[in-house]
This record gives C-alpha cells, structure tokens and sequence, in this order.
C-alpha cells in the first residue's frame, strides 16, 4: 500500500485555463510564418515546450529545418513575448473550475502542495491568479536539464517538498505530462474528458477535485497520509 503526503500539480489545463493563451499566441506566429493554422495542429502543441511546439508548426508543412538557430530562437521569444501579454491580463476568474474549492481543502488539511511547471511563466501566472499563498513551492523552470515529457520537473517538485515521488499525488492533463509524472514515480491522476495513459486514475475534469474523490479513485492501494 502507497501513502500519500503530498500533492503537485501541472498549472496549464489544470489550475488555469491559460492554454488558450499559449495556443493564441501560437497563432500569430503561425500567421507570420505562412504556415496553416489548423485545429488539428493546436491540438498536438499542449504539453509541449516552447521549443517542441515550433517545430512542430513548422514541420506541420515540412519546413521544420527553415530557420538558422537564431531566427529559431527569436520566434520562441517572440510567442513568450505575447503569451506575457495576456499573462498580464489574468485574474482569478482564470482559474478553471473546482481548482479553488480543493486547493484551499488541501491548505486546510495541512498537505504541502507544489507547483510542477516547467512553464518560464509559472510564478507570474500563479501571481496573477492569486494562488502565490496555497502554493509551498514552485519549480524554478531554469532549473530543468529537459523538459515533460522527462520526469524532472516532477523530480524537483517532490524534492521541493522533501517527498519521494512515490509519496505523491500529480495531477495532469496532457499526454507529455501523465508521461513526466509517472516516469517520475508519481501516483499520477489524469484530468482529461478523453483517456490518458500511464495514470493510476482518471478525472473528466477540474470540477471533479476532492479530497473524498481522489481516496475513491486510488482505493484500495494508495491511501492518504492523516496530517496533524
């Protein structure tokens, strides 16, 4: 039997709605690119970093090897550029639904909570959200030697925490982040409407978190720490 004592937490599709953010703002670059943007290619960017996701639009129309490693560079600077332009404009109503309700249950009952982003972003969106007080830590990303799907972001969380992944909870939403969670060792809880895989649960959504959910989706192998 798995005890769990602590809880991390992806920040993109789960704490925010900020994807479509990300995804705007990959639109504009799409757009200066001359390159299609179409509903199947945002769906592939989630989960991916910033540097994965460029080459994804550009491979989209096989053009991945266009760009000298400067004019590379600054497109990814320029989409960071304007995804920091909304970042600016965020406000708790950002938050996604239920994520209020459990963060503040997690507070009251006395588990440390950590933010497992390798987003650049991370402190600044959490800032914005007016989360900065439920979270003990947050992964600084220029930490990260690679990032989802690697499991380093979730390594450090944990160690943040002073936990073994084992010992905690991951709540994910994409495909390269169930990935990076369990790699990690993570007891790793997938909030999707659609299948994700590897996870020991799955979520249809935000407005699913509890306390008494998640013993129910983990019981009878993993079960939660009683904290004093």
């Amino acid at each position: 039997m798995t005890t769990i004592h602590g809880f991390l937490f992806d920040l993109h599709g789960v704490i925010a709605d900020s994807w479509q953010y990300h995804l705007k703002s990959w639109q504009t670059v799409a757009q200066e690119l001359a390159v299609p943007w179409t509903a199947a290619l945002a769906t592939r960017l989630p989960g991916m970093s910033r540097a994965d996701s460029l080459t994804t639009i550009l491979a989209s129309v096989g053009r991945e090897n266009d760009l000298t490693p400067a004019q590379f560079q600054a497109m990814t600077d320029h989409e960071n550029d304007l995804y920091r332009q909304y970042v600016a404009a965020m406000t708790s109503a950002n938050r996604l639904p239920g994520v209020t309700a459990f963060l503040t249950e997690l507070q009251q009952a006395n588990y440390p909570v950590a933010l497992a982003s390798a987003s650049t972003n991370a402190a600044a969106e959490i800032e914005r959200l007016g989360l900065t007080a439920v979270f003990d830590k947050i992964v600084p990303a220029a930490s990260l030697a690679a990032s989802k799907p690697a499991p380093d972001v979730y390594l450090a969380a944990a160690d943040l925490l002073h936990l073994a992944p084992s010992a905690c909870v991951a709540f994910e939403d994409t495909v390269t982040g169930v990935q990076a969670a369990t790699a990690a060792g993570c007891i790793t809880i997938g909030i999707n409407a659609n299948p994700l895989e590897p996870v020991a649960a799955m979520l249809p959504g935000t407005h699913a978190l509890s306390l008494a959910t998640v013993r129910r989706v983990l019981a009878p192998q993993v079960v939660l720490a009683e904290r004093p």
